[in-house]
């Protein structure tokens, strides 16, 4: 068992080290553009070549200015350069414009679309305005919690000595900046300009209208006619501001289901690892990784992943690991989980399908993900082989016993382990125990217990009063995660409750913020079921870290 251990741990560190070749590519810094506009098309490898030929691309751009740029790394003593070339292209016509495959060096770039629009037109932008700003919002009807990708242009003819376009903030809504500021060229009403640009993901939080307000620009610029302002850093004071948008925002629709509720673009769930041509042994895990990659939604808008119940075998879950990126103004969500299953029994294992119910905004209809049934033969256990009674690691250790010669020297060692852990126990109760007499030795005798109030209970309490369902479920799970709960969404918390009271005051909380009668006022008496704090079962992250002493061992 011990040398199986080794050679595990040893090949763990090596797949760590193993990284994806780098290889030569071909991208542009935005996936659309409108017609007028300017686009950078990058070229990068990673071999020793020259210059790629980019006259090919005159049928359908005109070739701006190019730069390089080169960079060397060394990583565990082996050195690699990578070569970058920009160059900016401004499109000749509408529709999708395809660069072709470009040689580089030995090797060939896979072709790269773009999409061109239309030139709007926008009385803003006649001769005579220097500047002028643009807010786009896509789409304007949209679900609660569902990605609302919105468009901040700042258009400038003029020179500018210093100035900014503030930040977007929304009543109501969670809004999220995506990536850095991009800055191009473009020509509208003959004129060229400057332009800004920003994008931000906003997600309503209760359905209704809701308001983009208008976005103003403070700067100054400088004056034609001063010879000094070059040199001085004089200039006229220049202000504009956009116009408001209002986007129309719908409830959950009475289709969705009664699970989590994913509004999103796109979402797939994949399952890798185990698959039928996997050779099993009872008492040997198997390891299956479920992902969930949802376009429009954040993480944590992600649902906990879980494998149904398989006959003729125990499921050992490990830690989710999730993260949020940004792709083409586009929210990506990923929450991945890996299970440990351990056959009991030889024969045919059959682990049934994963599924997922989710909203697609694209087709406005509700649908399902779902993974593929997979069917695994297992063998008998090895001969000799002493059956295990424990749980495989959470990192995925494999989980058979060890071999009768090893059988000994594991048991003294886990023993030994044991004391250890006992030893370091007692002596952090022995410490807490010291501190809790000193620090009462110090209190005042005569000094009354002073009553603490959560500022996150306090506000919760007051937008219960004030009517405010939005405010009250945003506070709400403010307070929880300050207790300690994992309480991305409403009806995660409910879960952790063993208060039926508690869990009926969220239901009635979603109701107002989700259900058919959206946006009516929360009940008076919503808080009273969470006067004494939450209700949570013995085994929640808020118990745990309110401890002092340190867990014996790790869930997983």
């Amino acid at each position: 068992m011990i040398r199986r251990l080794l050679l595990l741990l040893v090949l763990c560190g090596f797949a760590g080290q193993v990284s994806a070749a780098e290889s030569t590519r071909a991208w542009f810094d935005r996936d659309s553009v409108q017609l007028g506009e300017t686009v950078t098309l990058n070229v990068e490898t990673t071999e020793s070549a020259s210059e790629p030929d980019f006259s090919v691309l005159e049928a359908d751009f005109e070739l701006l200015g190019r730069s390089s740029s080169s960079s060397v790394s060394i990583i565990n003593g082996s050195a690699s350069s990578t070569m970058l070339w920009a160059v900016g292209l401004k499109p000749r016509r509408e529709g999708t414009l395809t660069v072709p495959a470009l040689p580089v060096g030995k090797s060939t770039t896979a072709p790269v679309a773009l999409t061109v629009g239309a030139a709007p037109v926008i009385a803003a932008a006649s001769p005579g305005d220097d500047f002028f700003i643009e807010v786009t919002a896509e789409p304007l009807t949209a679900y609660v919690q569902q990605q609302i990708r919105v468009t901040v242009k700042f258009f400038y003819a003029v020179n500018l000595t210093d100035g900014a376009v503030e930040e977007l903030s929304v009543a109501d809504a969670v809004v999220q900046k995506l990536g850095q500021d991009r800055s191009y060229d473009v020509e509208r009403s003959n004129r060229r300009y400057r332009v800004l640009e920003r994008r931000y993901a906003v997600t309503a939080q209760k359905s209704g209208a809701l308001q983009l307000p208008a976005l103003n620009f403070r700067g100054r610029a400088l004056s034609g006619n001063d010879p000094n302002a070059m040199f001085f850093g004089r200039g006229r004071a220049v202000t504009t501001r956009s116009e408001a948008l209002s986007v129309a925002i719908n409830p959950r629709p009475a289709g969705s289901g009664d699970g989590a509720w994913l509004p999103a673009q796109s979402l797939q769930l994949q399952a890798e690892g185990a698959d039928g041509a996997t050779q099993g042994r009872v008492g040997e895990p198997l390891t299956i990784t479920l992902t969930i990659v949802a376009q429009g939604l954040g993480f944590e808008q992600l649902p906990e992943l879980e494998l149904p119940p398989i006959d003729g075998a125990e499921i050992y879950p490990d830690k989710s690991v999730t993260r949020s990126r940004e792709n083409g103004g586009w929210i990506i969500g990923e929450r991945s989980r890996k299970f440990a299953i351990v056959p009991t029994r030889a024969g045919t294992l059959r682990i049934p399908p994963a599924s997922l119910d989710w909203w697609d905004t694209a087709a406005d209809s509700a649908a399902k993900a779902q993974t593929r049934e997979i069917t695994i033969e297992i063998a008998e256990a090895a001969p000799g082989a002493v059956p295990t009674t424990t749980a495989p690691a959470a990192s995925g250790t494999s989980g058979t016993a060890a071999l009768p010669g090893e059988a000994e020297l594991l048991i003294a060692f886990w023993r030994f382990v044991a004391f250890v852990t006992l030893a370091l126990w007692l002596l952090t109760l022995a410490i807490w125990f010291v501190s809790r007499r000193r620090a009462t030795a110090r209190a005042k005798p005569n000094a009354p217990a002073a009553v603490v109030f959560s500022p996150t209970r306090r506000s919760f309490e007051q937008a219960v009063v004030a009517g405010d369902a939005a405010a009250a479920a945003q506070r709400l799970l403010a307070w929880a995660r300050s207790e300690g709960l994992r309480a991305p969404h409403l009806g995660e918390l409910a879960a952790q409750l063993d208060s039926p009271a508690q869990r009926e005051a969220i239901a009635q909380l979603q109701a107002a913020l989700y259900g058919g009668d959206a946006g009516a006022a929360t009940p008076r008496d919503l808080a009273t079921p969470f006067a004494t704090g939450f209700a949570c079962a013995p085994r929640t992250a808020a118990n745990e870290e309110g401890s002092v002493l340190p867990p014996l061992w790790s869930r997983g």
